[in-house]
C-alpha cells in the first residue's frame, strides 16, 4: 500500500499540471515586455537613430560648397541571367554658387568582364540646364536640354537617371522617396553607416530604381558607397574615396574642350504645353 502512495505522489510531482516548485513560484515584480512592445520600442529606437543620421547628412550637404573625389562605378547587367560586368574608374567634381551648381564626371578607364583595363576618356557634364556627354573614343557628343534657361534644376536630380546619385543634396526628400531602415546586423566597428533604402510608390525614382544601399562616412557623412538595384534588374555598384570638401576649384574643371572632328548631336527641351488654337 505505501509503494503505491509513494508512486502516486511522484506521479502527481512529474505531472505538467502539478504546482511548480517552490523555487521557481518568486518572480520578478516587473515582467519582460510582450514581444509587441519590444517591436514597438526597438521600432523607436531605429527610427530615432535614422533621423539622427539623416539630420548630419542633412548638415553636411548644406555646408557643401564643392567636392572632388575619386569613384568607380561597377555595372552589372542582368546578374541573374546574363551577369555582365562593366567597371569604370575616374573622378567626380561637384560645385555649388547661390542657386546654381555644376557637376563633372569624368572616366578615365574601362574594365569589361576579366579583360584589362584600358584608357577610354568618357566625360559627363551638367549644370542644372544641359546634359552633355562626350565619348573620346567614338568622337561623340551629346547635349541634352534638361530645363529652362531661367530655370535651372539640381544637378543631383538631373543625373539620377543616368547615376544613381543620392546624399549629395536633398536629404530631406529621402523620407518622401524612400522607406529607410537600418541593416539587423550592423558592423560597430565599421567606419561607415549603412542605410536599406526601398523605393515608395509614386517616388520620383520609382522608374528607374528598386531598392538602394546606402553607405555613408561616419565622420564627414559624405557617401562611400551607393549599391542600385534597377527596375531592370541591373546593379549600379558605385563608391567614392579620397574626398576633398569645400576646396576651391578652377574655371576650367567645368570647361571641356573637344577636337573638332568630334560629331555634335544637340537635343533641345521640347515645350509640354501648347497653346490653344495654335
Amino acid at each position: 500500500m505505501k509503494a503505491h502512495i509513494v508512486l502516486l505522489v511522484f506521479s502527481i510531482y512529474l505531472s505538467p499540471f502539478a504546482w511548480p516548485a517552490a523555487s521557481c513560484c518568486t518572480q520578478s515584480k516587473s515582467k519582460p515586455p510582450e514581444p509587441a512592445v519590444q517591436d514597438k520600442q526597438k521600432a523607436e529606437q531605429s527610427d530615432g537613430k535614422i533621423n539622427e543620421i539623416l539630420s548630419k547628412m542633412n548638415r553636411a550637404t548644406k555646408q557643401l560648397k564643392s567636392c572632388q573625389a575619386k569613384l568607380s562605378h561597377l555595372y552589372i547587367q542582368d546578374p541573374d541571367l546574363l551577369d555582365s560586368k562593366t567597371l569604370k574608374s575616374g573622378v567626380l567634381y561637384y560645385q555649388k554658387n547661390n542657386d546654381r551648381s555644376k557637376l563633372r564626371i569624368r572616366f578615365d578607364d574601362i574594365k569589361q568582364e576579366d579583360f584589362e583595363p584600358e584608357n577610354r576618356r568618357e566625360e559627363y557634364l551638367f549644370d542644372g540646364v544641359w546634359l552633355t556627354r562626350i565619348d573620346f573614343k567614338l568622337k561623340q557628343t551629346d547635349l541634352y536640354q534638361k530645363a529652362q534657361k531661367d530655370k535651372p534644376i539640381g544637378v543631383f536630380e538631373l543625373i539620377s537617371g543616368n547615376f544613381p546619385l543620392i546624399g549629395f543634396s536633398n536629404i530631406d526628400r529621402l523620407r518622401k522617396d524612400f522607406d529607410i531602415c537600418l541593416p539587423e546586423n550592423n558592423d560597430e566597428s565599421d567606419k561607415s553607416i549603412k542605410l536599406l533604402l526601398s523605393v515608395k510608390k509614386g517616388s520620383k525614382y520609382e522608374k528607374e530604381y528598386k531598392k538602394i544601399d546606402f553607405r555613408v562616412n561616419s565622420n564627414s557623412y559624405m557617401p562611400e558607397q551607393i549599391v542600385a538595384y534597377s527596375s531592370q534588374g541591373d546593379i549600379h555598384d558605385i563608391k567614392f574615396k579620397e574626398f576633398q570638401i569645400n576646396k576651391k576649384l578652377k574655371k576650367a574643371v567645368f570647361t571641356i574642350e573637344t577636337p573638332p572632328d568630334f560629331h555634335k548631336n544637340v537635343e533641345r527641351l521640347k515645350e509640354k504645353s501648347v497653346k490653344k488654337g495654335s
